[in-house]
């Protein structure tokens, strides 16, 4: 190892936005995905309830492909969205911290995800407006991806 490489106390930011982006993820937007699909599912069965040609409501028809119902097409984008993109910033957030400056880290997970905490919000009831939300994320990953790149270009 290089003299120059972070010590563990360097890189607690980095651990800490890994885990808060994580947190997000799992304790945010998955259990969002899950109850927008539930919630959908008592809804259309207490409708269809007392129609006599009201078909039945299963929740195959509600959870996979529901585009038509705001609040599922919400949970999925936001799943997706995020998913799609913690390919490229997760790996970027720690290639920053290594090899770039580990005490940008927690500040930089912290806009990142905080712009993205507003994605379900914004796809549900302003669509529209869903460039708050992902604007932030953009200029975090090609602020990024410019330190890295210049880093090892220009040493």
């Amino acid at each position: 190892m290089s003299a120059s490489y972070p010590e563990p106390e360097e890189l607690k930011g980095v651990v800490r936005g890994t885990l808060l982006y994580l947190s997000l993820y799992l304790f945010g937007f998955i259990q969002f995905q899950s109850y927008s699909k539930f919630y959908l599912l008592a809804q259309k069965k207490r409708e269809a309830k007392g129609k006599k040609d009201g078909a039945a409501v299963s929740f195959r028809a509600i959870k996979y492909y529901n585009s038509r119902d705001r609040l599922a097409l919400t949970g999925d984008r936001t799943v997706g969205n995020f998913v799609e993109f913690a390919i490229m910033f997760l790996p970027l957030l720690w290639m920053h911290a290594v090899f770039v400056d580990p005490t940008q880290s927690w500040n930089l997970a912290l806009l990142y995800t905080s712009s993205r905490s507003l994605y379900p919000v914004l796809m549900m009831y302003q669509p529209t407006w869903i460039l708050i939300s992902t604007g932030p994320g953009y200029l975090v990953l090609l602020y990024l991806m410019w330190q890295i790149a210049t880093k090892f270009a220009f040493a």
